[in-house]
């Protein structure tokens, strides 16, 4: 038998509304490593079929070295793309979906967070999350956000909280205030606090963090380039901008207007609304599917389906 029925990353169950299995998997990045090749053959041999999801980088858009088919694995594609053709196999079924659009607001609001003490989470204009590892540092565009920060404490006079970034590459501020990293609660009381969050990402396909933001009620001001999470950015939720010349008015914008980012959230997305567009997906190629409401993920099931059985 499949051991314990866990998945790990880069492969989720897809799951009905009662938790059940219903015999697809997502895969959300490259199968890159022997675990991850191992896994697959698993999932593969217990009869599962797979639908694709752009929660990494241009994937499945891989690099010359990649021997493996996606195409050919995945039967439908979750994409966070403007221009989707320009990244997914030609010809098979998909969908503006993203991994972030099933943050669920019930979970992350402004209320979840309030027994964080307030005597501890002192106030920010503003949180920029970065990675000290390169290549996700590359992806948190680091290299923008350190030409664009010291200008919007400048020019604005805001103070910031960095999360994740080198400490002696920007010039030296009573305004900035760095941490290497945070308890996830301890984060999300952070952000609820904000005046907004500041994303400068580019090569980021699935960015969470900008759908936290919406759920906490908290605007977003984003770089226009962004490869996913663009959807997110409107009249209601925060505003782009393209470079160190804009981003100051980007932000005066964001904070001069009245934004409503957690309703719009709530209106557009979450686990329904984004589990009943996955379902009208996995539909078209799959009428047999009996659920009625909406699909999610889960990392575990409790029992294979039929058509995984035998």
């Amino acid at each position: 038998m499949m051991p314990s029925y866990v998945a790990k990353w880069p492969f989720l169950f897809i799951v009905d509304s009662n938790y059940a299995s219903t015999g697809w998997v997502l895969l959300n990045a490259p199968i890159v490593t022997y675990s991850r090749q191992e896994q697959f053959a698993d999932l593969r041999r217990y009869g599962f079929r797979f639908v694709g999801m752009s929660s990494d980088g241009t994937f499945p858009q891989v690099g010359n070295n990649e021997t493996l088919d996606y195409g050919a694995v995945c039967e439908a594609w979750c994409h966070c793309f403007r221009e989707p053709d320009r990244y997914l196999p030609k010809g098979a079924p998909r969908a503006l979906i993203s991994i972030s659009d099933f943050t669920d607001y019930r979970h992350v609001s402004p209320e979840a967070v309030s027994g964080v003490s307030a005597d501890v989470i002192p106030h920010f204009d503003f949180i920029y999350v970065g990675a000290l590892v390169p290549w996700k540092s590359s992806a948190k565009n680091w290299q923008l956000a350190r030409s664009c920060i010291p200008r919007i404490c400048h020019e604005l006079g805001l103070r910031g909280l960095l999360i994740g970034t080198p400490m002696d590459e920007l010039p030296e501020s009573s305004v900035l205030t760095f941490v290497q990293q945070l308890p996830w609660h301890v984060f999300l009381a952070y952000l609820a606090r904000a005046r907004f969050l500041f994303v400068p990402n580019e090569l980021d396909a699935s960015p969470r963090v900008l759908t936290e933001s919406l759920c906490l009620d908290v605007p977003i001001v984003v770089n226009r380039k962004i490869l996913g999470g663009w959807k997110y950015v409107n009249t209601f939720t925060g505003s782009f901008f393209d470079g160190p010349k804009n981003v100051v008015s980007a932000v005066s914008e964001c904070l001069g207007s009245n934004k409503s980012p957690r309703n719009w959230f709530r209106a557009n997305y979450g686990p329904y609304l984004a589990g009943h567009r996955l379902l009208d997906l996995l539909r078209s190629i799959d009428p047999a599917l009996r659920e009625p409401s909406y699909l999610h993920f889960g990392n575990r099931i409790d029992a294979l389906p039929p058509v995984c059985r035998g």
